[in-house]
């Protein structure tokens, strides 16, 4: 009996009203799948009893049912407004994810929003607060940080607003919180964007040096890969072409001589190979200028020109006497390689270990090759 006269009145209120009908009736259209003329008339009273709530101060129920038009009306004429204001009540309550959730969906539904730039700013403003910290607790006490997603937010920036003024500054923030999380490869991609995409940027000079900084930061020495002291030299140099009146000047030319230096020291660590180990000292000879080219005022320069002069002396005593040949590393020598570093021009020779297997009866040298001539 309860439940019948429940369908009753239902029915009534239905008759009575769309909405009520809308309600309890599962085969009707839903509010958003509606004309746009019918749902900005639908959402009007709800959206009018919004801004009420507003005005009399009541901003959560104001930011309840702005979400509430926004969700049921999203065509309607009122969405747009309702996104707005949602996302600034969110805002100022520190609901940081809410608000940049309600700014991004009035972007992507109504990009011809009047206040698209105060949109853009406002996103800017969360995702620093969340990089900075600034009213972040955790179940309200504990502060921290979300890096993670503040970093996600500023490149949603600059995929809203690429040709704004906030885009090259969330791509350095972008590229700051990457570093600051360790994750380097994400950090340089977003500092290679920021010189390509907006060279004119006041933050241009910061990112090519933060560029060079980075991957200096990447090398190992003068005995591993030296990809990461060539990217490093040239972003060096770049700063120091196109900004050379920066204060941080110094900074990147002292960056640039040490980087040039493990360069160079690369080089006269091959160069050494050739030399005591390969007998090789054409090719010995062509490391050895690069060190020198590379950086010149080096230490590393001053052993490869020692050197050199060891090479040419060989090659004048092998000028005067046809049968000279000069001295050439023994098997003991060429087992102990790894211990022997680029340090001097001491050619003490290492004891050879007889616990060790034999040398092979074939050297591994080929004798009859001229050690001053390149092969084909």
């Amino acid at each position: 009996m309860i439940i019948f006269r429940i369908v009753i009145l239902a029915g009534i209120l239905a008759a009575a009203t769309p909405a009520a009908a809308q309600w309890w009736n599962p085969f009707s259209t839903r509010p958003s799948d509606r004309p746009r003329a019918e749902q900005t008339e639908l959402s009007r009273p709800l959206y009018e009893r919004a801004m009420r709530s507003l005005e009399r101060g009541n901003n959560r129920t104001a930011e309840r049912r702005f979400r509430r038009v926004a969700r049921r009306y999203p065509l309607s004429d009122y969405a747009a407004q309702s996104l707005y204001q949602q996302g600034i009540l969110a805002f100022d309550r520190r609901n940081m994810r809410r608000s940049f959730e309600s700014f991004q969906t009035l972007l992507a539904r109504h990009p011809e929003f009047p206040r698209f730039n105060e949109v853009v700013e406002y996103q800017f403003e969360i995702a620093l607060s969340l990089a900075e910290g600034r009213g972040m607790r955790w179940l309200g006490i504990i502060p921290y940080r979300a890096l993670n997603r503040s970093r996600q937010y500023f490149e949603i920036i600059v995929f809203n607003a690429p040709y704004s003024d906030y885009a090259p500054l969330a791509l350095m923030n972008s590229a700051r919180i990457s570093e600051r999380q360790g994750n380097i490869p994400e950090a340089i991609d977003a500092l290679d964007r920021l010189i390509n995409n907006y060279p004119a940027s006041l933050l241009a000079n910061k990112a090519y040096l933060e560029l060079a900084e980075t991957f200096s930061e990447l090398v190992s020495g003068p005995l591993y890969d030296q990809g990461s002291t060539r990217e490093a030299i040239s972003y060096y140099q770049d700063f120091l072409i196109l900004f050379p009146e920066d204060d941080n000047v110094d900074r990147a030319e002292e960056g640039l001589q040490e980087m040039r230096d493990i360069y160079a020291r690369s080089k006269v660590v091959v160069g050494e190979y050739y030399y005591r180990h390969r007998n090789w000292y054409r090719a010995a000879e062509i490391f050895f200028n690069e060190a020198i080219t590379i950086a010149p005022e080096s230490e590393s320069a001053d052993l490869a020109r020692r050197y050199l002069a060891r090479i040419e002396e060989f090659r004048r005593l092998a000028a005067e006497d046809p049968d000279y040949r000069p001295p050439r590393t023994t098997w003991g020598e060429r087992i102990f390689f790894w211990r022997r570093r680029a340090t001097d021009l001491d050619f003490e020779e290492p004891e050879f270990d007889p616990a060790l297997e034999e040398p092979p009866t074939e050297d591994l040298l080929d004798r009859d090759r001229d050690p001053f001539v390149l092969p084909d």
